[in-house]
């Protein structure tokens, strides 16, 4: 079982500059906003501004930036209640809710989990990856869960017919592919889209057939019904503003949709999952 120790947070403050309604709430503590540490940090800082300026705004009250350096970092300060709002893959959210935190919503855009190949590679199905090594990143990953199980259910078993290449985030991943490092890379559709085109096109996706609901938000019970329920509003909002069709089109993620029964019945397995993995650890 892992230490549960909280770690070192990369807190990154970008706060739009000063607005009359800061003045007259300084007393207010910042809302802390985190996202899960799937690509490199200045990748999400590029990707999330615009969502976290537009909170700023809305709420007229700041909003802080937080990821961490690592996937347990994240999981370990969710789970002890470290967020106010989090962007979180959709295990680890359901687990969130289990304890401190309400589900609001979850990208439109499907998750999807992708092997990423040279434009050139000749690797085109399951079976091809016999032999070959995939760079992923954290073995608590969703789609890492997702990929090792389809490709066992191939008939390629991890250490086997195949060699992991641990990396630290999903764009790492892609980049190792991309540089020839590794015969593939795991990431997701929205991941490798939110990468510089030049990299992009250096690449293709091998599509896994596996989709699910993608990165869930949740807020803190603590910040109470009434402003939990100002941030799910600001949230639905926010793709019809020119920044939220902006952030939407450059992610991928094309909106926000409600969390469904049926989308948590389908995750409870991998969540299961997870839970047993560590508790081998």
């Amino acid at each position: 079982m892992r230490r549960r120790i909280l770690p070192w947070l990369v807190c990154l403050s970008m706060l739009v500059g000063s607005l009359p309604a800061f003045a007259q709430q300084e007393a207010v503590s910042p809302l802390r906003l985190a996202v899960h540490p799937y690509a490199s940090t200045l990748a999400l800082i590029n990707t999330y501004r615009p969502l976290q300026q537009y909170l700023t705004t809305v709420l007229g009250r700041p909003v802080e930036f937080y990821t961490a350096p690592s996937f347990e970092g994240f999981v370990d300060t969710l789970l002890a209640g470290g967020y106010d709002i989090a962007i979180s893959p959709p295990h680890f959210a359901v687990m969130a809710t289990e304890k401190y935190y309400v589900p609001l919503l979850h990208y439109q855009t499907q998750l999807e989990p992708v092997l990423v190949v040279r434009a050139a590679s000749k690797l085109n199905k399951p079976e091809d990856f016999r032999g070959k090594r995939i760079a992923m990143a954290d073995r608590s990953a969703f789609i890492r869960l997702v990929t090792v199980q389809w490709l066992a259910d191939h008939g390629l078993e991890a250490g086997r017919d195949y060699q992991i290449d641990e990396r630290p985030n999903h764009g790492a991943s892609i980049s190792a592919a991309a540089m020839g490092e590794v015969d593939a890379g795991l990431a997701t559709f929205t991941a490798l889209r939110q990468l510089p085109a030049d990299l992009q096109q250096q690449v293709r996706a091998i599509g896994t057939g596996q989709r699910f609901a993608h990165l869930f938000t949740v807020a803190h019970r603590r910040l109470g019904e009434t402003d939990i329920a100002r941030i799910k509003q600001a949230l639905l909002a926010f793709p019809d503003t020119a920044e939220g069709r902006q952030f939407m089109e450059k992610s991928a993620f094309k909106g926000y949709e409600e969390i469904s029964a049926e989308e948590l019945r389908a995750l409870k397995p991998y969540v299961d999952r997870y839970r047993r993995m560590e508790v081998g650890r």
